[in-house]
């Protein structure tokens, strides 16, 4: 594959995830995209066929990275309480960007579950867990918080996470939020949620 073909693909993709990240899906034409990019319609329709499947080729690539990301946190040797902080941040710094991506995963474990199941193959989560497990028991020794599951712990932070940008279109259309005060909430989230947390596990 020549470097003019890389760039212009590149070029695409970046566009592409600039502009669902500030527009989301139906927000953004190829068109749009084309002109982003300095490219032509003809150009993405070559290289990604569709809008849909260019835009499930960038959400698929950003839940790849997020897990790849979160995985280095869970196999680092960060105490248990900056794990979290970590992976709390991680979320929210691309789910502010990219506010589409719950409700994108949601659709896929639905429809095409096989596809974001390969993009996860090279992370290997049970040594993940059993890394995080034994930080959770270092803190159980030592008194500070309760024994809880690594699978709890990580699905009381996801969904927490997760939820506001699920219901995202409800409280920007019903609420009286617009995107800047939504993004405002969650980035506030971010660091209440962290205490919150923590201190679901601590012991008093």
């Amino acid at each position: 594959m020549s470097v003019q073909v890389l760039n212009t693909e590149q070029a695409i993709l970046e566009s592409a995830r600039r502009l669902f990240g500030a527009k989301g899906f139906s927000g953004v034409s190829m068109q749009d995209i084309a002109m982003d990019a300095h490219t032509t319609k003809s150009m993405i329709n070559y290289y990604f066929r569709s809008k849909e499947k260019l835009f499930s080729k960038v959400f698929r690539e950003e839940f790849r990275k997020l897990f790849t990301s979160i995985g280095a946190v869970l196999a680092s040797d960060l105490i248990l309480k900056k794990k979290i902080e970590r992976i709390i941040a991680l979320d929210f710094e691309l789910l502010i960007e990219l506010p589409e991506l719950p409700i994108f995963v949601m659709s896929e474990l639905q429809r095409n579950p096989d596809m974001l199941f390969k993009d996860l193959e090279s992370i290997p989560i049970k040594n993940l867990f059993q890394k995080l497990e034994k930080d959770i028991q270092v803190e159980v020794k030592k008194k500070m918080i309760m024994a809880i599951s690594p699978m709890e712990l990580m699905m009381n932070i996801q969904s927490l996470i997760f939820y506001p940008f699920i219901a995202r279109p409800l409280m920007i259309n019903r609420f009286g939020m617009n995107e800047k005060s939504f993004a405002q909430l969650m980035n506030k989230r971010k660091l209440s949620l962290i205490d919150f947390i923590w201190n679901s596990i601590k012991l008093k």
